[in-house]
């Protein structure tokens, strides 16, 4: 990691997200500047350090710059700004973005969603990555990051596609935090996890079930399957080919037969068996704010299709059974996937 401690680093939004992987760079001795608009975690992080809590209960603590959004921005700009902000959150830190970012340096998202359209318009589409992650953490207070068990998997790509000098490093850097690859499918990858996250992610909130419980059932799979296929459709439409889905390719998720077909059934659970308990981010989002990112998750996917002219009946369904709860209108429970197969 000679090569790339001396990257001048900054990272928007010190969530979760975020201040893990702050903490697996300071682990290899590259150090990092947070900007939170929590004040009392940022306060945490400059009095105390970040503390690193691992799987199996241990304790590392770091020493780590912090600021708010509202603080003088440092003098030194920086050569790589991780964007870790809620999708929600993306439009309001920009103008702070840019005033970080050296004229040479690179915005890397490192969120849900698709937001590189946003930050390229923002910035420069030569000037954008982003980083598709399967990462478990969950803040645990103020300066506290807590490790969620399950793989540890992180995808960089080029906005614009291909392969560049700079990605290599990123996957380089990345590669402290877990399993790092580059992709030449930025898109196409991140509608993949775009796949994941407006289906695995707003039923485990609906049903109340954990991933492996829900990935178990199979009433949970048909309707997983049947909102993949509308989500994998309009990625089409939208003339982006999306990458595998569990290893599974798209035709096999768009013909006839998939609600029936035992390689997605199996797919699907493997994949709840290796996520195990976790229950995901949009979980912990409603669990400590009462709202969720689902308007740039399954509410993005309606907004394409509709564009296009193509019916997502189920990911409407899904939309407003999560605007319902996140209004106090309705409770957790397995009925919801009656609704949405209805």
């Amino acid at each position: 990691m000679q090569d790339l401690a001396p990257l001048r680093i900054a990272i928007v939004g010190a969530g979760a997200i975020g201040c893990r992987i702050a903490a697996h760079l300071a682990q290899h001795g590259i150090r990092t500047t947070l900007f939170d608009g929590w004040r009392e975690h940022v306060q945490a992080l400059q009095a105390g350090g970040l503390v690193l809590e691992a799987a199996d209960g241990s304790e590392q603590r770091f020493a780590v710059a912090a600021h708010g959004y509202d603080d003088a921005a440092p003098a030194a700009a920086f050569d790589v700004v991780l964007l870790a902000v809620r999708s929600d959150d993306t439009e309001a830190v920009l103008p702070l973005v840019r005033k970080l970012l050296d004229d040479q340096g690179c915005v890397v998202s490192c969120q849900n969603g698709l937001n590189e359209d946003l930050i390229a318009a923002a910035v420069g589409a030569e000037r954008t990555l982003g980083c598709s992650l399967i990462f478990g953490a969950r803040l645990a207070g103020p300066g506290r990051v807590r490790v969620l068990p399950g793989p540890d998997q992180l995808r960089t790509g080029e906005y614009a596609g291909g392969d560049s000098p700079r990605l290599r490093r990123l996957v380089e850097l990345f590669g402290t935090c877990g399993t790092s690859s580059a992709t030449a499918n930025l898109l196409g990858y991140r509608w993949m996890k775009l796949v994941l996250n407006s289906t695995g992610n707003p039923l485990l909130l609906l049903t109340g079930l954990d991933a492996h419980g829900l990935h178990a059932d199979a009433d949970a799979r048909r309707v997983i399957i049947g909102l993949t296929q509308e989500i994998l459709a309009t990625a089409r439409d939208s003339g982006v080919e999306p990458e595998p889905v569990l290893g599974v390719p798209a035709d096999q998720w768009l013909a006839d037969g998939a609600p029936r077909a035992q390689v997605l059934h199996q797919a699907l659970r493997a994949h709840g068996e290796t996520l195990g308990t976790r229950r995901l981010s949009m979980v912990a989002d409603f669990e400590s704010r009462g709202r969720t990112e689902v308007d740039h998750l399954t509410g993005y996917v309606v907004r394409k299709a509709r564009s296009l002219g193509r019916p997502v009946p189920w990911n409407e369904r899904v939309w407003a059974l999560v605007k319902d709860m996140e209004l106090g209108r309705r409770q957790a429970g397995r009925d919801v996937l009656e609704l949405v197969a209805a």
